[in-house]
């Protein structure tokens, strides 16, 4: 028997405000995605793309049509139970690397770790493994502003990926990003997504980077107009 995929829109839907001022984020969307995948999103600006990614990091809901998460809707969710289900379920990436500025990367890593109640002892042994999965040993006590910025990108993957989550959403990982640094975090999103088995889903309005995929979707006008499966860009240089 085949496995149900780990996350699926079944019907879509989000509206923003009402009557004639209503706008149709989401037009009946269906998409399905499974474990281990590695996923691209991309665009145009108002395709839908943003919504579609808040509603699978569980920061909004659907309007209409249902999320499915583990093969359970999430429908039926109330504001605790999706906060449980991100802190616990979903790891963050985003284009501006969201750290504390004060604080050292091995800080900034065990952070999530804080929120769940975890010992001192076993959260700061978790954020030293995660550093070290991110090519960052070494850098534990480097505050932020002492760090490059694809070496505070690699931390900000480490605080993502230090509650092992089912799910690593990256919202533009590149976008404050070099070129040559753009690759080095590419390869190494490929290679969490190979070697730790991590499902990655991200948003980009890059080709090059959307190419690390195994699979992209694209949106236009809040409809998914199309799904291609391609030989990664990773599969020629790792």
């Amino acid at each position: 028997m085949t496995s149900p995929p780990l996350i699926e829109f079944r019907q879509v839907s989000k509206v923003y405000g009402e009557g004639e001022a209503a706008i149709r984020a989401l037009d009946h969307v269906d998409l399905a995605i499974n474990a281990h995948e590695f996923v691209a999103i991309m665009g145009p600006s108002g395709s839908g793309k943003s919504t579609a990614m808040n509603i699978l990091g569980c920061l909004d809901v659907p309007s209409g049509g249902d999320y499915i998460f583990q093969g359970i809707p999430t429908s039926g969710f109330d504001r605790g139970q999706l906060t449980l289900l991100r802190r616990h379920m979903l790891g963050f990436v985003f284009q501006g690397f969201n750290l504390l500025s004060r604080t050292s990367a091995v800080e900034n890593v065990e952070l999530p770790l804080i929120y769940r109640g975890m010992a001192v002892r076993e959260r700061r042994e978790r954020a030293r493994e995660a550093l070290a999965l991110v090519g960052l040993t070494g850098r534990e006590h480097h505050k932020t502003q002492e760090l490059s910025g694809g070496q505070q990108q690699r931390v900000a993957i480490a605080r993502a990926i230090v509650t092992e989550p089912a799910l690593l959403l990256a919202d533009e990982p590149t976008g404050n990003l070099d070129t040559k640094t753009s690759v080095e975090i590419m390869d190494l999103m490929t290679r969490l997504n190979r070697e730790q088995g991590i499902t990655i889903v991200i948003v980009t309005h890059e080709p090059d980077i959307a190419a690390y995929a195994q699979r992209l979707l694209r949106f236009v006008d809040g409809k998914l107009e199309t799904e291609v499966e391609h030989q990664r860009r990773a599969d020629h240089v790792l």
